[in-house]
């Protein structure tokens, strides 16, 4: 198993990109610790891990306030003993990145990363290293049309990933962030309700044919939490399916 009793945190871990995670690095063997503003979803997270032979426990954190953030650390550690991966995964609601909240959007997805890497770098110094993954986006790389917020956000995730790598390097502390593409998740019933071809209509965007999965992501995370990776730090890493590669739709 390739997180053997390893102690991973993942924030948002309710549902989409970050229940995926969650549950992946479980079946890799890892004790996880499930974080999310919703009781509900979130035990539902645990339950899953946990039928399955698992374990996880759950933390009602809102990241984007530093005590919650350091109360979720602190908490993992007093059950447990360390941190060894951190996901920063949570966001702000969909409505609120459909709107443009720049406070709701920076708070969470940008500053949530921070208080939570800041809370956990102490805990890892003191066990010999670990690994933060960011889960930023591919609109912080491109121009998309109408969320400038969001792409703000997980722009500065980006630059907040390689930013940490250097400076922790020294402390066997490896710092690297996932762009993902489209992804099929919860986030976007709200969008299908307004325009139900919505992922019919951008998938032709994607070299691979599909938009992707929230396993496609969690797979990419759990190589960066695990040894395989031990070589990779400050790392931007696009999983999207070739959106980014260029517009392969252009008329010759």
């Amino acid at each position: 198993m390739r997180l053997k009793d390893k102690i991973a945190i993942v924030t948002g871990a309710g549902r989409g990109i970050g229940r995926a995670i969650a549950i992946r690095f479980a079946e890799e063997g890892a004790k996880v610790v499930v974080d999310d503003v919703n009781d509900t979803i979130g035990t539902a997270t645990v339950s899953t891990i946990t039928d399955a032979g698992g374990e996880a426990l759950f933390v009602n954190a809102d990241v984007s306030d530093t005590a919650d953030a350091e109360k979720l650390i602190n908490g993992t550690v007093d059950t447990y003993g360390t941190v060894d991966v951190l996901v920063n995964n949570a966001i702000c609601s969909t409505k609120d990145v459909l709107n443009n909240n720049w406070e709701a959007n920076l708070s969470v997805a940008l500053q949530g990363p921070s208080h939570c890497s800041n809370a956990v770098i102490p805990i890892m110094q003191k066990g010999g290293g670990g690994s933060i993954v960011n889960i930023a986006s591919v609109n912080g790389l491109i121009g998309l049309q109408g969320i400038h917020a969001y792409s703000a956000a997980k722009g500065g995730v980006i630059a907040l990933t390689r930013s940490m790598a250097v400076a922790h390097g020294k402390d066997n502390i490896r710092i690297n962030c996932i762009c993902p593409g489209t992804v099929q998740t919860e986030v976007w019933e709200p969008m299908l309700e307004r325009n139900p071809n919505i992922l019919d209509e951008i998938t032709p965007w994607y070299p691979l044919g599909r938009i992707g999965k929230p396993v496609d992501i969690a797979n990419a995370a759990l190589f960066l939490a695990s040894d395989e990776a031990s070589f990779a730090t400050g790392a931007v890493f696009v999983i999207d399916g070739g959106l980014t590669a260029g517009n392969h739709q252009f008329p010759i």
